[in-house]
């Protein structure tokens, strides 16, 4: 046999064996890319909920007619749910009690959490050297089935952490 049938020969078998490899249907090729797809899906996730506290409140804010303030200070979401006052901070902690309680003793944690805020904020203050009204503010968004008396062991919590500027917080209608 000469070279060109020998070259021949193998360039049929190389090309068989492409022909039967590519027979057989390859199904991992979306999973790179797929992967890719995931992650950012996940990460963007996770980013959106801790750009806006508010997602994880389910507080039905009144709308009112008003002027857009600045965000800043701490943001406190109150709703209830199964006959508890839940509060929820801009920061993801949790606090809940009874919706008739009067014990002093369950606005603790809450009490301290202010406590704890305004004296990171009073650090923040002196280390910049410059005081801002905005984040020394307490922003309460209020479900609109609450009452008055639902808030005021809030208003407590608030006093007994010595913040005296709070407001409250409302969707803006166009």
């Amino acid at each position: 046999m000469n070279n060109k049938q020998l070259f021949a020969e193998n360039w049929q078998t190389c090309l068989f064996r492409i022909k039967d490899r590519l027979e057989i249907p390859i199904q991992w090729y979306p999973f790179p890319a797929m992967i890719g797809f995931m992650l950012v899906m996940i990460l963007g996730g996770h980013l959106l909920t801790d750009l806006n506290p508010r997602l994880g409140a389910r507080v039905q804010v009144i709308p009112l007619e008003s002027d857009r303030l600045p965000d800043g200070g701490i943001w406190l979401g109150v709703y209830e749910k199964d006959e508890e006052i839940h509060v929820i901070t801009s920061d993801r902690k949790k606090f809940s009690w009874a919706q008739n309680s009067v014990d002093i003793e369950n606005f603790e944690p809450l009490i301290r959490y202010l406590k704890l805020k305004t004296l990171e904020e009073a650090e923040s203050t002196v280390i910049k050297m410059k005081s801002s009204a905005i984040t020394s503010r307490a922003v309460i968004a209020v479900d609109q089935h609450l009452k008055y008396v639902h808030l005021r062991p809030i208003l407590y919590s608030l006093a007994k952490a010595n913040i005296s500027r709070y407001g409250f917080e409302t969707r803006i209608i166009n």
